[in-house]
């Protein structure tokens, strides 16, 4: 039971003809309550993002290089090459454990093992992404499924989506790939 209001002066647009405010005032009470319901439940099922993008870098310079790490599968670092190729990139392949310092731009990352079957079709992997510039570390993009167990929508888009996103926020100017 919502409490009297007698002494609550609305303005005459709001009273209505019959005189009756305390059901106008129980409709906007309770259209802000569930709009107020509405929020929190957003908010609590949001959880911890699973991108995290730290710097970007617009750059002109086609060329960057690879490092590949000991371990990976080749699915993982395949897809991250022909994701960099699409955004205009002319990449070099460098050996596990290259000087970041060998070219102007270089990107080195590794992945967890790991793979999230999440709901059983998508395999997701959790990737570390470092862009060192002249071979001091510039911006980090990091992608991990796990990181947000609640909201459920990041279990369905492909890891190769997530990866293409990663790389449109880490390389922004350039060709969008990740739509």
């Amino acid at each position: 039971m919502l409490p009297r209001f007698e002494n609550l002066r609305l303005p005459s647009a709001c009273v209505p003809p019959d005189g009756t405010r305390e059901k106008r005032l129980r409709r906007v009470f309770a259209a802000l309550s569930a709009s107020a319901a509405a929020t929190g439940i957003a908010f609590s099922l949001s959880g911890c993002s699973v991108v995290h993008i730290n710097g970007s870098l617009r750059t002109t310079d086609d060329g960057i290089c690879v490092v590949r790490p000991e371990k990976v599968t080749d699915r993982v670092h395949d897809m991250l090459i022909k994701l960099l190729d699409k955004k205009g990139f002319a990449v070099v392949e460098l050996p596990p454990g290259a000087d970041p310092g060998a070219c102007p731009q270089t990107i080195v990352y590794n992945w967890a093992g790991e793979q999230y079957y999440v709901p059983a079709l998508v395999k997701q992997y959790a990737i570390n992404i470092d862009l060192y510039v002249n071979g001091e570390k510039y911006a980090n993009a990091s992608f991990d499924p796990s990181r947000n167990l609640v909201s459920t929508h990041s279990r369905y888009i492909p890891f190769s989506r997530y990866l293409a996103r990663m790389l449109d926020r880490l390389f922004p100017g350039r060709t969008e790939i990740g739509r």
